[in-house]
């Protein structure tokens, strides 16, 4: 496997604020998706799901305090060592820097204190780099059936997958299409934090509003709540991951309103379960008539590392029509992960079946299709391959 390569960057002994920015604009430049600086140990970078030092010297911890105080501000050491941890943003400009006018590099940015290797209590930072371009959906081999089906008049599409596996970047391409093809669509997004900035010149609608949850609106509850009286057409969730905001989206796609939201599921048979499960056992039949009735689509997504060193997107998916919807409610509730799940085995449509393809054409290797489906699948399916050959 041909692993991408990475230029350690010449920090010249010193993590002042503005070397460590000229790093960050230079890992950007590179492809970088994270960045990995810690108290005791090289930089990291993360470049198509691989991790590469990106530093010759480790980062002495004594100089953490300034390079955080210098670049995201004093208060955040102090949420450091009082346990609570802290989530910042970081948006950079400037031509001094190497970016262009006009333009802005942002950042996700996650604080926490731990043990690394040696060193007793040490900071340790993460970044998640976000694109300055936003994401073309026609560039991300999205099938087609999957693509005529994620724009429906209303309903909720739920965009799910594990930490990394490309949501958000997902999601983006997803605005960034309607803002461009479909104008009299007006989006409004509740994000914790905003990571893609919408908008923009060419953006043919109106400007699309990006709330941050914390600062512009209490939660993503209290967002679709807001949402409901500002007529929009689509409605961006950053993540269901309680009752009160599932119940919200549902009544959004039950009220004539089109809502993305995401999910950390690894199947769509596993999503349903999820999205029931976050009510009462004496709620649960109620709501999954009204869940089946609001839901256009699960899709869940992975991204493999391919033998050229980057990284091939694989998705499962379920459109929820009519005959779906239909089919579902004959049946108990706690049948649909089963019957999904046997519906897309049956299409040969699960991640594994996707993964597996990718194995035969020599697009990743066999420890890719392990680590996704386990070793008990990959022998499975070369014994079944054996015995209709």
């Amino acid at each position: 496997m041909t692993g991408p390569a990475f230029e350690p960057f010449d920090f010249r002994g010193d993590l002042d604020p503005h070397t460590f920015r000229r790093f960050v604009v230079y890992a950007a430049e590179r492809n970088v998706s994270d960045i990995l600086v810690q108290g005791g140990d090289h930089v990291w970078v993360e470049l198509f799901g691989r991790q590469l030092k990106a530093s010759a010297q480790t980062v002495k911890q004594g100089h953490l305090s300034a390079l955080i105080s210098g670049v995201w501000g004093p208060d955040v050491e102090g949420a450091i060592r009082s346990g609570k941890g802290a989530d910042r943003a970081l948006e950079l400009y400037g031509e001094d820097l190497g970016i262009a006018r006009g333009e802005r590099l942002r950042a996700r940015c996650n604080f926490v204190q731990a043990r690394v290797a040696q060193l007793d209590a040490a900071f340790s930072i993460t970044m998640r780099l976000i694109p300055t371009q936003l994401p073309d959906i026609h560039a991300m081999g999205i099938e087609p059936e999957l693509f005529q089906a994620l724009y429906p008049a209303k309903g909720l599409v739920a965009v799910c997958g594990p930490t990394g596996s490309g949501k958000t970047t997902l999601q983006a391409a997803v605005y960034a299409h309607a803002g461009t093809a479909m104008p009299d669509r007006k989006v409004i997004t509740y994000e914790d934090p905003i990571e893609f900035v919408l908008g923009g010149v060419h953006w043919r609608g109106p400007q699309p509003a990006q709330s941050q949850i914390g600062r512009d609106i209490k939660d993503f509850a209290a967002g679709l709540r807001n949402a409901m009286r500002r007529k929009p057409s689509i409605i961006g969730i950053g993540e269901a991951r309680d009752l009160e905001t599932v119940d919200a989206a549902i009544e959004a796609g039950l009220t004539g309103h089109l809502c993305y939201v995401t999910s950390h599921t690894d199947s769509v048979a596993e999503t349903i379960n999820r999205l029931i499960q976050v009510y009462p056992p004496a709620q649960q039949s109620a709501i999954a008539s009204r869940l089946v009735g609001s839901l256009s689509v699960i899709v869940v997504q992975r991204l493999l590392k391919t033998v050229d060193g980057r990284r091939r997107a694989i998705r499962e998916f379920v459109v929820f029509d009519r005959e779906l919807r239909n089919h579902l409610q004959d049946h108990s509730f706690e049948l649909w992960p089963k019957m999904l799940r046997e519906r897309l085995e049956a299409q040969r449509s699960t991640l594994d079946d996707k993964a597996w393809a990718l194995l035969r054409e020599g697009l990743i290797e066999k420890e890719e299709f392990i680590e996704l489906a386990g070793h008990k699948a990959y022998v499975q399916r070369l014994e079944t391959e054996g015995s209709t050959t």
